[in-house]
């Protein structure tokens, strides 16, 4: 009995330690006088830093609705132990991304960013990877896959017993899978064929990992020490071994045979070369294999699920209907009368519906719902001071679903994005790409790749709602951002027949 009276006393102790470590600064909101969720509650205003059962990107959604009528500006909570302030204005918002941006150059996510001091340098070596005369070269690859695309759906819609209907998602994720493999590996992987290559199966395994990512943020908002406990290359370690072989033996293909082939392969090749006589070792980043399959790995990470999401519900609501649909296949005819008859890259540049399509389909389904900064020093905005031990996030979902910003929030409507309806609302309010020094460096691609995607699919076929087809789909909560659980069913016929 005495020892485990020991043993109890010593359990006690623990979770005593334990309680005291996480709760010790509970207070830091009230000491500010910033009005905070509960930092008790598992499901109140924000449960605790985890979903517990709701989908991760409405978990800022009640902290939103609660205090923004309200008149705040901003509102606190907590992230496990770790004070997170959330900004409701997006005045405040510009401020943290863009006009103090010097004091919020932290990201604060759970990633071994090892050297991420140096993302300057990275950056600047990656930028003009992205300009429009690069994406002119490789806008032949994108294409080429995207004729593939077409013909694959053609001969899943006509197989005995389609009845024209075709789950749309995995297709598409093919689709951004082999542009992915084309542009950013240099390879043919052709996962739209149906075939199960290595390729597409670490694609899989990728977006198997929900759960680890969810674990991982929580022990970040712990302790960020304690994400050791879940190293990336650990949680990755067949896809990460996988991509960076490909890499080395493709550089090395490529060096040995000089293959000359317009993608990012042999751009960072290029930068590769012109590293030779950097001098700024101290911030220098190595453009070697390793830092290359690694850049090629982010696009991957960020290209996959976006395209396929963005591009299966722009489809799906024009499905459902059909004057919009009519109207984007009536300017993409247009614009390949001017350019020669066919989809040229001039050609998706002047598609300005298709544009204000991708646009609404990011606003209703953005694949990044939540944009996180870190201050790195004391920070002071009027009437708030927060030090470097607090995270910012900014609810970039709420904002783009408020119907102060967007009347009729949930409603299909690309008129939103009219230069003139632009202009009526704040440019911080529509924020899928983020915005500031940080925001997302591939977003010309992205937005390409979306376009022509959409673009080819809608020249040729006509989509209609079908026997499977969900009104509203149904959306899978285990995923970081917006997902169908059961994919997009959608009727496909040629459109010269329709």
């Amino acid at each position: 009995m005495a020892v485990v009276s020991l043993l109890l006393a010593g359990l006690a102790a623990l979770l005593g330690s334990l309680w005291v470590y996480i709760s010790w600064n509970f207070n830091y909101w009230s000491k500010r006088g910033v009005p905070s969720a509960n930092a008790l509650s598992l499901f109140g205003d924000r449960g605790g830093g985890l979903p517990f059962g709701k989908p991760f990107w409405t978990n800022l959604s009640p902290i939103y609705r609660k205090y923004k009528p309200l008149g705040h500006r901003y509102a606190g909570f907590f992230q496990a132990r770790r004070p997170v302030l959330v900004v409701l204005d997006p005045e405040l918002a510009k401020t943290v991304l863009t006009k103090e941006f010097s004091s919020f150059q932290g990201r604060g996510q759970p990633f071994d960013e090892e050297g991420d001091p140096r993302w300057k340098n990275l950056r600047s070596k990656l930028s003009p990877v992205f300009t429009s005369g690069k994406l002119k070269l490789m806008f032949p690859l994108m294409r080429d896959v995207s004729d593939r695309l077409d013909a694959r759906l053609r001969e899943l819609r006509d197989a005995e017993g389609a009845g024209g209907e075709v789950e749309m998602r995995d297709l598409l994720f093919r689709y951004a899978t082999d542009v992915i493999g084309s542009v950013a590996f240099g390879i043919k992987c052709d996962s739209l064929a149906g075939a199960e290559d290595e390729f597409y199966d670490m694609s899989r395994e990728v977006f198997n990992r929900n759960l680890l990512f969810i674990l991982r943020f929580f022990l970040a908002s712990v302790h960020p020490a304690f994400v050791k406990l879940l190293p990336f290359k650990s949680v990755f370690s067949k896809a990460t071994s996988f991509f960076i072989t490909l890499m080395r033996e493709t550089v090395q293909f490529r060096t040995r045979n000089k293959v000359n082939r317009d993608d990012l392969v042999k751009l960072m090749m290029q930068l590769r070369e012109t590293d030779l006589g950097e001098t700024d070792r101290l911030n220098h980043v190595e453009f070697n294999e390793t830092t290359m399959a690694g850049t090629a790995f982010l696009f991957f990470i960020a290209g996959l699920d976006a395209v396929a999401n963005t591009v299966g519900f722009a489809l799906h609501h024009l499905a459902l209907e059909p004057h919009w649909q009519q109207r984007v296949a009536e300017e993409v005819r247009a614009c390949k009368a001017r350019h020669g008859g066919a989809i040229t890259y001039e050609a998706v540049r002047d598609m300005e519906l298709v544009d204000r399509v991708i646009q609404e389909t990011l606003r209703l389904y953005s694949p990044g719902v939540i944009i996180t900064r870190e201050p790195d020093h004391a920070f002071k905005d009027s009437d708030i001071v927060i030090d470097n031990t607090a995270m910012v996030w900014i609810p970039v979902y709420e904002m783009m679903h408020d119907p102060e910003y967007f009347p009729d929030p949930e409603r299909f409507d690309p008129d939103r994005f009219t230069e003139e309806a632009k202009r009526q609302r704040h440019s911080y309010v529509y924020l899928p790409f983020g915005e500031g020094p940080r925001f997302c460096i591939a977003e010309r691609f992205a937005t390409l790749e979306l376009k022509l995607c959409l673009a080819g699919l809608i020249d040729k076929q006509v989509f209609s709602v079908g026997r499977k087809t969900e009104p509203v789909p149904a959306l899978d909560p285990s995923k970081f951002a917006p997902s169908p659980k059961n994919g997009f069913w959608l009727k496909a016929q040629d459109r010269t027949t329709a």
